[in-house]
């Protein structure tokens, strides 16, 4: 598993970063944000998810949060912009009918959120300028006929 990781991480451009790479750590029992390297289904197209946000990889219970450091204590912050592109997985029964809210926050500071349901994917640059931590924060708020909601797939967790 390690060396699909390293392979999947060889296709981003010189220069950036995952989000996966930066010690994202948890903040509530509920969710973990895990590195994976996976194809998934996201409105009827197939994704390599790079990670996913959840209590494991098919459910989400209420909500979760991580939070993930990208600037070392004394370090100027390098990074300019975090773009996430995510979704719900096509192939589980908790996406239809669930929607998932993704908050973000700078430096423990509320920044905004994105809502998404089944069939959607989602594609959100974020400036991340002087940021020295990103929390991320996963709200199911509705749920499926299942009674649960899905975890969060992300294609994308770009930092440049």
């Amino acid at each position: 598993m390690a060396t699909d990781l390293v392979q999947a991480q060889r296709r981003r451009p010189r220069g950036t970063a995952s989000l996966g790479e930066m010690n994202c750590q948890k903040i509530t029992d509920r969710a973990s944000y895990i590195a994976i390297n996976q194809d998934v289904p996201i409105g009827l197209e197939i994704f390599k998810a790079v990670a996913y946000l959840g209590n494991g990889p098919t459910y989400l219970e209420e909500s979760g949060q991580v939070a993930c450091r990208l600037a070392a204590q004394g370090e100027k912050p390098k990074f300019r912009t975090l773009t996430l592109g995510f979704g719900l997985p096509d192939n589980n029964d908790n996406s239809k009918g669930a929607l998932v809210r993704l908050s973000i926050y700078k430096d423990g500071n509320f920044f905004e959120y994105r809502d998404v349901t089944a069939g959607q994917k989602l594609l959100w640059p974020i400036n991340v300028t002087n940021v020295r931590s990103i929390a991320l924060e996963a709200e199911c708020k509705r749920r499926s006929s299942g009674n649960s909601c899905p975890a969060l797939y992300f294609y994308q967790d770009i930092l440049e």
